[in-house]
């Protein structure tokens, strides 16, 4: 499946759709980053039959679909991050299907997938049991900062995550710790570190896999990983390729959202995933 590249301009990109549609008849595949068309193209059929488009985010990528589903253009999908939108109740748009659970790296986390990238990352035979008690614990110490996120983007987006590196405050017994963590979210701000941290505390009845964001646990399993091996950490960036990449078609076809596109390749009547 071909990549194509464009400025990150919802008409552009609904004229570029056009311009695929006039020459093609398969389907024609929005996603929302760069490593998104580097997994999804792995496991949808190739170019020429199929093509998918970089949106440069979400928001591009959902104004692109209503621009070409106001245009008339068919056989258009759409694939995004969740992110939030499950918890709070957001309505979904049609011919865009979230990913499982919060977000890509959380998905692939939660199949079977993960089991393969586990073996690589913490260099040991995988025993089922302590995989499983690694992946629980790493993904309660993401659902703290998630819900801090999530209150953060409900109040204005008062905290700043965007140099917040969730692997730092692991400590070299596993622990997570969470309040230098909070102290360091509302360090020279006007923000009450005690009520931030009952925030991240609080019970929820959302699954920690939709409120936990992937970036924070793929940094937490960089940093986690790497005290155990005794040896220095990956850094992110390479811990989310290498989970990407351990995720194949079989992988996929556990998860919703390859039944979800399999109902969207009747309804449409175009093949968009290679039958095994």
């Amino acid at each position: 499946m071909a990549l194509q590249q464009h400025q990150s301009n919802p008409v552009r990109i609904a004229n570029e759709v056009g311009m695929l549609r006039s020459g093609m008849s398969g389907p024609i595949v929005l996603v929302e980053g760069a490593t998104d068309t580097r997994l999804f193209r792995r496991l949808f059929i190739p170019s020429p039959q199929a093509r998918v488009i970089h949106c440069k985010g979400k928001s591009n990528l959902l104004a692109a679909i209503s621009a070409v589903t106001s245009r008339g253009i068919t056989g258009v999908l759409g694939i995004c991050d969740a992110d939030f939108d499950r918890i709070l109740g957001i309505s979904t748009v049609r011919n865009v299907f979230a990913v499982d659970h919060h977000d890509t790296e959380i998905m692939i986390s939660e199949s079977p997938a993960f089991a393969h990238f586990y073996a690589e990352l913490y260099e040991r035979e995988v025993d089922e049991r302590e995989m499983g008690r690694t992946r629980k614990r790493l993904l309660s110490y993401a659902a703290h900062i998630g819900r801090m996120r999530l209150w953060s983007m409900q109040n204005g987006g008062k905290l700043g995550f965007k140099t917040l590196d969730a692997g730092e405050y692991i400590e070299r017994d596993g622990s997570f710790n969470l309040e230098s963590c909070v102290n360091a979210l509302v360090a020279e701000k006007d923000l009450d570190a005690n009520a931030l941290l009952s925030i991240a505390t609080i019970s929820a009845e959302s699954p920690e896999t939709e409120i936990s964001c992937g970036h924070d646990l793929t940094s937490l399993l960089d940093s986690d990983a790497a005290i155990r091996r005794r040896s220095q950490a990956h850094g992110r960036g390479v811990i989310e390729k290498m989970l990407r990449l351990s995720f194949d078609a079989q992988a996929f076809s556990t998860t919703n959202i390859y039944s979800m596109l399999r109902l969207w390749e009747k309804q449409e009547q175009l093949k968009v995933i290679p039958d095994s």
